[in-house]
């Protein structure tokens, strides 16, 4: 077996790993350049110069930020108060793990699924909670907000995404 396609399919695994902590709500896309960074180095740079790297580093960054931007603006737009946004996070990571261990009766792919179903779930239900609780807002602007706050994250998502599908189409 060629050791250079060998090198693209670990390199594919990095980046398919990044993509799962993008919709699982980390920043995926720096493990995603991780396997850029690996294909480079061990094909000297004749695939992907230096330049490049540093490049993909900065949009890394710039995807980033983008993507806090997007969901602050949205989760701002919706009616959703600042809080709401660690609320998402909180929600997102609590569902993910909650869905992935009652998933886990389905196996591997039962996990991955509803731990992703879990994060959106989770996400919402912990805005919606803390608009209504923690401010006493009606249900409408609590679900209002908890849908802006969901709504950013899925938009967010599909940025990274889109970025670390672009990391793929340079290595193969």
């Amino acid at each position: 077996m060629d050791w250079m396609f060998v090198l693209k399919l670990f390199v594919t695994l990095l980046v398919v790993l990044g993509a799962i902590a993008v919709v699982l709500g980390f920043p995926g896309t720096f493990l995603s350049w991780l396997g850029l960074v690996v294909f480079s180095l061990a094909t000297r740079f004749a695939e992907i110069s230096g330049w490049a790297l540093l490049g993909t580093f900065v949009g890394c960054l710039l995807i980033e930020l983008a993507d806090n931007l997007l969901a602050g603006i949205l989760v701002k737009r919706f009616g959703a108060s600042k809080g709401s946004m660690l609320m998402a996070w909180v929600g997102g990571i609590g569902g993910a793990m909650v869905g992935g261990f009652i998933g886990s009766i389905g196996g591997f792919f039962g996990s991955a699924l509803l731990g992703v179903v879990g994060a959106f779930v989770g996400s919402y239900a912990a805005v919606y909670l803390w608009e209504r609780n923690r401010h006493k807002r009606p249900h409408s602007d609590a679900a209002r907000a908890a849908f802006g706050t969901v709504l950013g994250r899925l938009l967010g998502m599909a940025l990274k995404l889109g970025w670390i599908g672009w990391f793929l189409s340079l290595v193969w």
